[in-house]
């Protein structure tokens, strides 16, 4: 591996950021020229590409200078852009790598970047854009801004995501929504579908090929947020989890029975026991792509 960790960045999230589709296995269309074939292959253990059609390789800051036709410098805020974990050389030398982030815009999501990634998780356009945001956090002491996706809570903020696996929030909070998908804490049933994660909650309505859910939903956006859903928990009669098939996923939902004795409470997560959680799945499964058509 190299030393400066924008080289570890994966070329294949570079590729998507630079609009590039799949091709097949490792194979993706270059961003050199149009092709009906795809050319440029990807070797993920060594984080190299090579374009057969052009007969040259490199690692992922060479993609970058080559396609954008820009300086290494540039090459290295573009890459560092795609992650708020990655600081380019210049900004690690002059500013702290932990600065507070200020976001600049809350949109629909129309960047490529983005929608590429919910296409490679099998989540339609139509649920992402009804589900998330695009937001655009601006980094004060790094000066750089980012592309992330945002699922709303109740607190008034965002649970953040990026496609390269970065997961933040602007404030802690779980999200509730109702069985039109309208984001309320006034329940609508009485049963609600309880996950960890919005790709989880997202995953599950591409399963049932619906855009709204059949009951009430909470998304705890973290684990750690449980005690806050406790009330909204309270108000409903069946309590069904959908948690990771991990140890927190496994003492999440003993501190649900604990904390709500009497109710009826169901751990369905012997439907993806085979997988780490229903986001999983889904990704493994066939017969589910974006291209599904869900109903209201």
């Amino acid at each position: 591996m190299f030393e400066n960790p924008l080289f570890n960045f994966p070329i294949e999230s570079v590729l998507e950021a630079l609009g590039c589709k799949k091709g097949g296995k490792d194979m993706y269309f270059s961003p050199f020229r149009e092709e009906k074939t795809a050319s440029l292959h990807v070797d993920r253990v060594k984080n190299v590409w090579y374009d057969h059609g052009a007969s040259v390789g490199g690692t992922n800051v060479q993609l970058v200078m080559l396609a954008k036709n820009c300086s290494v410098k540039e090459a290295y805020r573009f890459i560092a852009g795609l992650d708020p974990t990655l600081v380019p050389p210049e900004a690690a030398k002059t500013s702290c790598t932990t600065g507070s982030n200020v976001i600049r815009a809350v949109r629909d999501i129309q960047s490529d970047y983005l929608l590429n990634y919910f296409e490679s998780r099998k989540i339609p356009e139509e649920l992402a854009k009804k589900y998330c945001k695009e937001i655009i956090i601006r980094n004060q002491q790094r000066h750089q801004t980012f592309t992330l996706i945002g699922f709303e809570n109740n607190a008034g903020g965002y649970a953040l995501k990026s496609p390269s696996g970065y997961k933040s929030s602007t404030a802690a909070g779980i999200t509730t929504l109702n069985n039109k998908g309208v984001r309320t804490d006034i329940p609508s049933a009485q049963s609600v579908l309880v996950f960890e994660g919005f790709f989880d909650f997202l995953s599950w309505q591409v399963m049932q090929s619906s855009l709204c859910p059949s009951c009430d939903v909470v998304v705890l956006n973290s684990v750690s947020n449980l005690n806050r859903a406790s009330d909204y928990l309270r108000l409903h009669d069946k309590i069904i989890c959908f948690l990771d098939n991990d140890m927190a996923g496994q003492k999440a939902f003993a501190s649900i029975k604990a904390m709500l004795p009497g109710k009826q409470i169901t751990d369905m997560s012997h439907l993806y026991q085979k997988h780490k959680d229903l986001s999983e799945m889904l990704q493994e499964s066939r017969g589910f792509s974006s291209k599904l058509s869900l109903k209201l």
